[in-house]
């Protein structure tokens, strides 16, 4: 029997992730960077018109992130997941950047940029542990 779905889980989190095929449902890192993207665009949206490009830039960055560790983390080899999981870095980065950026501008509240920031930060942190993990994967079995 079909039941209906239920909407009261976190619009962050899937429902019980540890049941997905996918493998990023496992990484913290990627529900991370989706909570960071959530607040990236609520911020964002409140960036005013003289500021699209920052806007824009922040969005494109944040949403990156989530895809390329997404991506990464449903590859096959080592070296392609270490390769997805670099590029993801490099994107929280550029996000990391723009926050910085807004938070000179001061384009939002102090408290909710800080926030995202360490996010940030925790991210590329998740990252570079996910890198070295495949990196060795790959020399073991070279």
């Amino acid at each position: 029997m079909n039941r209906p779905r239920s909407n009261t889980h976190s619009p962050t989190r899937s429902p019980s992730p540890t049941a997905s095929a996918f493998a990023h449902q496992r990484l913290d890192a990627y529900h991370v960077a989706l909570e960071t993207f959530a607040g990236v665009e609520d911020l964002a949206s409140r960036f005013s018109r003289g500021h699209r490009d920052l806007r824009d830039q922040v969005r494109r960055a944040a949403a990156a992130t989530v895809r390329h560790i997404a991506e990464g983390a449903n590859r096959a080899h080592p070296a392609d997941k270490a390769a997805r999981f670099l590029v993801a870095k490099g994107e929280v980065g550029e996000c990391d950047a723009c926050l910085e950026m807004a938070t000179i501008l001061k384009l939002g509240c102090p408290e909710a940029l800080a926030s995202l920031r360490l996010n940030a930060d925790r991210i590329a942190a998740m990252l570079t542990g996910l890198v070295r993990r495949e990196r060795r994967r790959v020399e073991a079995s070279a």
